[in-house]
């Protein structure tokens, strides 16, 4: 029998708890290395024994505290759970529509939350309210495609996969109604689509490792129902899956962590879409292990991508800004994907 999601056999691998801790430990050794060297990397520097020293001196008022635990510390930590959020998502919707191209935003839902949070700058929310509205933008989308799916046509999986689409290009179509109102706000919005890890505060950075635990902790218990649901309706419910209530949970609860990473750094995309095939060409289909180290891996990518963004563009250009992070994700994204297809084959 074959997955639906990547055309290989979807079959129960010799996974042992041993071997799937073994795996978690090495990716989340080399997450915390890569946010290591990442916290020494930007426009200025630091070497490991002054950030040493700035953690063991006490001074939290110096300017090197500062930079290193008060900017660069929440940026590595809110794109490592952000990351791991996206490519999590990615899975789950790959399992859920059995396509091989689904990601977090093929749904709509980041496009719904752009909605939200364009009207919220128009109005002038402030930034506290601001992610509420986001999450209404999100909502409205989760409500409308799940009631699409509902309908005579196809699968439910195929109603979800068109109705996101369609409910995704009017929201598309909204976004440059409401950009061409917009006026002076326009820069500040074009950036927060293109994806900003910059805006979100220490609080709401530091804090953001609580969705990451959460994340990896749930994966763990996850992976047998979407290895039923990836392959196929009828074989899930074969099992013994509820498979209407089971796609419909797992798509509000995926597209409520979509919403969540959108409203606080806007719409980064490939991270759904590149990580889950790069994890699952290493250890195969089986969702049990690809889930969490999916995580991990989602967060690894997002914390290199936020690197060169915030430290290429001010060495070439001193007086520049940095990228947007979406557009690294995308350029350093689409050629890896591009490589693996060609690997595969076509």
């Amino acid at each position: 029998m074959e997955s639906g999601v990547v055309g290989i056999p979807l079959h129960r691998l010799r996974l042992t708890r041993g071997r799937l801790a073994a795996s978690l430990a090495v990716s989340l050794g080399l997450l915390i290395a890569c946010m290591a060297i990442a916290l020494c990397i930007g426009p200025e520097l630091v070497s490991p024994a002054r950030v040493l020293a700035a953690l063991s001196g006490g001074d939290d008022g110096s300017p090197l505290f500062t930079i290193l635990f008060r900017l660069r510390l929440p940026r590595l930590v809110l794109a490592a759970s952000v990351g791991g959020a996206l490519a999590c998502t990615g899975v789950i919707f790959q399992a859920l529509l059995r396509n091989p191209l689904a990601e977090p935003y093929i749904l709509g839902v980041s496009n719904g939350c752009a909605v939200g949070t364009i009207a919220g700058i128009m109005l002038g929310v402030g930034p506290f309210l601001q992610p509420l509205m986001a999450f209404a933008g999100g909502g409205i989308v989760i409500i409308a495609v799940l009631t699409i799916s509902r309908g005579e046509y196809g699968s439910r999986s195929e109603s979800m996969l068109l109705g996101g689409v369609m409910i995704g290009a009017i929201g598309a179509a909204l976004i440059f109604l409401l950009l061409h109102f917009l006026g002076p706000q326009v820069r500040s919005a074009i950036q927060w689509m293109l994806g900003d890890l910059s805006g979100a505060p220490a609080s709401i950075g530091y804090g953001s490792s609580a969705l990451f635990g959460l994340l990896l902790v749930t994966s763990l218990f996850t992976g047998d129902p979407l290895n039923a649901l990836a392959m196929g309706d009828e074989e899930a419910a074969g099992l013994g899956v509820n498979v209407a209530r089971a796609q419909m949970w797992a798509y509000i609860a995926a597209s409520f962590v979509v919403s969540v990473s959108v409203a606080y750094c806007g719409a980064i995309g490939f991270i759904g879409l590149v990580v889950p095939h790069i994890i699952r060409r290493l250890i195969g289909p089986d969702h049990r292990a690809l889930l969490p180290l999916s995580v991990v891996g989602g967060g690894i990518f997002l914390v290199i991508c936020d690197t060169l963004a915030r430290s290429l563009m001010p060495v070439l250009d001193r007086s520049a800004s940095e990228l947007p992070v979406g557009a690294v994700t995308a350029l350093v994204g689409a050629p890896v994907f591009i490589y693996l297809l060609r690997r595969r084959g076509g």
